[in-house]
């Protein structure tokens, strides 16, 4: 299939052409590309040149209409096999991909598939250009993080209510998207989705949108396959680090509710890592029980104790919650060591409670019951004990209030069951045990954990327990005048130390009504998990919260903008905290419900059991009445046998003596038949045995006939090549001779070449005697001159001082030494000469012999053939 016809039909049916095949037939075409991509060795060209023509016909498609969209997605989906990473991500996100995960009017198939190409962008390995891949992964957490709404930001807040409903279904659409597909890379790819997150989780700021994906993520029910990944991974050490310093209410207690979720799945898959941390989350519990919740501003605080920061010192804000009280009025300075930047208050103009620490406590009593029982005994000495590393910059004894954690963790296990395993275990060998959880599942640890809390293993207590609610069905002359409506910034915490803020009533204009049936049945709704589309457009006495004149103001801000922060920061804190007991809610719900089916299926076992086990009981009787009747029929038929085995012996007595003489002729009539047929047999071998002796006589003569003929000429050749042996072993001596003859001249040459040398050394050494001779003579030669001249020119100066004898005598002793020099010269000359013609002797020697012995590299055997060595 040609690209250019692929691209012509795709331009014809994306530009709703009357020429245009239909929507089948285009698909069909594009999957005849693809395979032919897929089977061919070099697809790039193809492939490259069809993106090209589709960017093309994208850039004259008007994509504000959602069935070009939808198309272009499907084409791009089909396309995906042949697609390749970086692609997708360079070419396809912004132009497609990206406008199409904001635009809520697509079909739900079309957001699929553009949710399934970026997670093919994130997942499809590019060997490559790997680190487009990676910077894509950390783009799209980046937008999740920074690009879609922030449920705890109130510029996002306040943006979103001043939107149309289109944008905002924009943003939801949007942040929904974003979140899907950081999920399900994560199941895909959980290593590469928590080192993303690990990275991201530095940050302060995206701390708390973190723990909301985490949340969801956490949630999946594919989520337990990669429990032991999570479980080793530096992200948990990043998560129990912000639970043990950070001061935000909302994100710990959406940390704390992600955690125990992922108690029981790692107690299930990875019970060793659970182990190594559970000082550190018997630490947070310690944490929980000591938080002091927020109350409102208050006057100035006093100076604090060295050790302790004030809130100005750690806020990320300053002045806009410097005001608070946190922890009991002081903030703890983190360990240096940590390099660790806290999250601060998320909401600092609201008043939050606590988080609450019973489900944590739960899941912890349940799955370490001794553990915890030692470390709330005395939580300081277990977690020095253990080596904890201190998260603050003080001691634990300054940091843990072993009164407040007593108070609170009695009343949490008044509301509890004792554990059976608090009576046979103590904190070592429960921590020392083998696996104890390796068989279970999470459903059942969770069934089971929440069996110990009083009010779900007693019925009656819950009963009691259970506060009273008043619902009544108000008709529409009930809510002709109803109430101010109150708004509950707070929540109940277990044995809070401070007092609940009290609750603020607002007053909303113009008297909204409100059907609190309507309330009630949408809520169930909303948490019966179930697909509920909103039909009425949004209501208008919501935003009536945000008026220019609040109920309840600040002492220190009475500007309506103080009071509008005041009030989105207190809803954004419900609605992630609702959310975040919501997803819990439903995740327990989930687990409930697959422990619900393990036991009706074990019921059911059980039943279909009990009642295989009457079945056989009714057999087994009906088996033993049978067997009654067939013992009686047995008797009898063995009473019959017996009487029939009497007459058969006997009539096979009878039987066997005439089977005896007839065995006795046969045996006979065999015996002759086999003599005669052993002769039979002698007389055939004897026949075939000369028969063969015959032919291979025969054969044997003519092959020797044969072998006579071949090798006449053969033996003649032998006799020449005897004689020829004979004359070349003679001719063989004979050159044996003259090489030991050319060896032992050799030898006499190496002599005479050495002697040649030595005369030659000896010669230069006499020519250089000879010069110097010849130098000292001249010098002599010039001294007699020099001399000869002073005697000249003595007389005309002076009368000579010496007698003329003494002259005389040095000029003849330099006469005869000038004389004896010459001498001496002339010998060395004829000695020189005679060295010359022994030289040119020895030379005519060598040359005359290397005439007489000629080549000795010839051997007149082998005909002038060369020796080689």
């Amino acid at each position: 299939m040609s690209t250019t016809e692929v691209s012509r039909q795709l331009r014809l049916y994306l530009e709703r052409s009357p020429q245009a095949l239909s929507g089948p037939e285009v698909y069909a075409l594009v999957d005849a590309f693809v395979s032919d991509c897929t089977a061919s060795e070099e697809p790039e060209v193809s492939v490259q040149t069809l993106e090209n023509d589709l960017q093309v016909i994208r850039d004259t498609l008007d994509l504000s209409e959602c069935a070009d969209t939808e198309t272009l997605l499907s084409v791009l989906h089909r396309l995906e096999p042949v697609l390749s990473s970086t692609s997708l991500i360079s070419t396809w996100f912004d132009l497609v991909l990206r406008p199409a995960l904001r635009e809520p009017r697509l079909s739900h198939s079309a957001i699929t598939q553009a949710k399934d190409l970026v997670v093919v962008a994130l997942e499809k390995p590019d060997h490559v250009h790997p680190e487009i891949q990676g910077e894509f992964r950390r783009r799209i957490l980046d937008l999740y993080l920074l690009d879609a709404f922030n449920e705890a930001s109130a510029e996002d807040a306040i943006e979103w209510v001043s939107l149309p409903k289109d944008q905002r279904d924009q943003w939801n659409i949007w942040k929904g998207n974003l979140e899907d597909i950081l999920v399900v890379f994560g199941m895909d790819q959980p290593e590469a989705f928590l080192l993303q997150i690990f990275h991201c989780f530095a940050s302060p700021s995206s701390r708390l949108q973190l723990f909301g994906l985490l949340n969801r993520y956490t949630t999946e029910p594919l989520f337990e396959q990669h429990g032991c990944v999570m479980a080793t991974h530096p992200l948990m050490s990043s998560i129990l680090t912000s639970l043990l310093v950070d001061n935000s209410t909302t994100g710990c207690t959406i940390g704390l509710t992600t955690l125990t979720k992922l108690l029981p799945i790692f107690a299930v898959h990875d019970c060793d890592a659970l182990k190594r941390m559970l000082p550190q989350l018997f630490a947070i519990l310690a944490r929980i029980l000591c938080w002091r919740e927020r109350g409102q501003p208050t006057s100035p605080r006093a100076p604090l104790p060295k050790g302790v920061a004030s809130d100005d010192d750690n806020s990320a804000t300053g002045g806009n919650y410097s005001e608070l009280a946190i922890e009991g009025g002081r903030v703890l300075d983190t360990n240096p060591d940590l390099q660790w930047e806290r999250l601060e208050l998320s909401f600092g103009s609201t008043a939050a409670p606590a988080p609450s620490p019973r489900q944590y406590f739960t899941f912890l009593y349940y799955l370490f019951p001794c553990n915890l029982i030692a470390f709330l005994r005395n939580p300081v000495g277990y977690l020095t004990d253990r080596h904890v590393e201190r998260p603050y910059a003080v001691d634990w004894e300054d940091v843990l209030d072993h009164e407040l954690i007593k108070t609170k963790s009695e009343l949490l296990l008044r509301q509890h069951v004792t554990h059976p395993r608090l009576i046979w275990h103590n904190a070592e060998t429960e921590v020392s045990n083998p696996e104890v959880y390796s068989q279970y599942d999470t459903a059942r640890i969770v069934a089971e954990c929440l069996l110990l809390e009083l009010r779900n293993s007693h019925p009656e207590w819950q009963g009691s327990t259970t506060p009273e609610v008043v619902t009544a069905t108000e008709t529409k002359h009930d809510i002709v005048t109803p109430p101010p409506l109150v708004v509950d910034l707070s929540d109940s915490t277990l044995g809070s130390t401070n007092s609940t803020p009290p609750m603020r009533t607002v007053e909303i204009p113009n008297r909204p009504r409100v059907s609190l049936q309507d309330m009630v049945n949408t809520s169930i709704a909303l948490k019966s998990q179930l697909d509920v589309d909103i039909v009425d457009p949004t209501p208008i006495w919501p935003y009536a919260l945000f008026t220019s004149e609040p109920g309840c103001k600040s002492p220190g801000k009475s500007d309506p903008e103080s009071s509008m922060a005041q009030a989105i920061a207190g809803l954004q804190r419900e609605v992630l905290v609702l959310r975040n007991e919501l997803n819990f809610e439903s995740w327990l719900a989930r687990e409930n419900v697959r422990q619900i089916g393990r036991l009706f299926e074990q019921r059911i076992v059980s039943r279909n059991a009990e009642v295989e086990r009457q079945n056989l009981h009714n057999k087994l009787r009906e088996n033993k009445v049978l067997i009654g009747s067939l013992q009686r029929k047995l008797k009898e038929h063995s009473e019959q046998t017996e009487m029939t085995k009497k007459k058969y012996a006997d009539w096979n007595a009878e039987l066997s003596r005439k089977l005896q003489d007839l065995r006795e002729q046969k045996r006979n009539w065999v015996s002759e038949t086999a003599a005669l047929r052993l002769a039979e047999k002698e007389l055939r071998a004897q026949f075939v045995t000369q028969g063969d002796l015959l032919a291979e006589a025969e054969r044997r003569e003519s092959q020797l006939k044969t072998s006579i003929k071949e090798t006449e000429h053969k033996v003649a050749r032998l006799k020449d090549y005897e004689q020829r042996i004979e004359q070349h072993v003679a001719m063989q001596k004979l050159w044996d001779a003259d090489l030991q003859k050319h060896k032992e001249q050799t030898e006499l040459m190496k002599v005479l070449l050495s002697k040649y040398k030595k005369m030659e050394l000896l010669l230069d050494a006499y020519e250089q005697t000879h010069g110097t001779m010849e130098e000292q003579a001249r010098t002599s030669r010039r001294q007699i001159q020099t001399m000869e001249a002073k005697l000249k020119l003595l007389p005309s100066k002076a009368p000579p001082r010496t007698p003329r004898t003494s002259h005389a005598g040095e000029i003849t002793s330099l006469k005869e030494a000038n004389t004896k020099l010459r001498d001496d010269n002339a010998e060395l000359q004829d000695e020189i000469e005679e060295l010359k013609a022994m030289v040119e002797l020895l030379r005519a020697q060598v040359s005359g012999h290397s005439g007489l012995l000629g080549d000795p590299t010839r051997s007149p055997v082998l005909g002038g053939a060369v020796l080689r060595p």
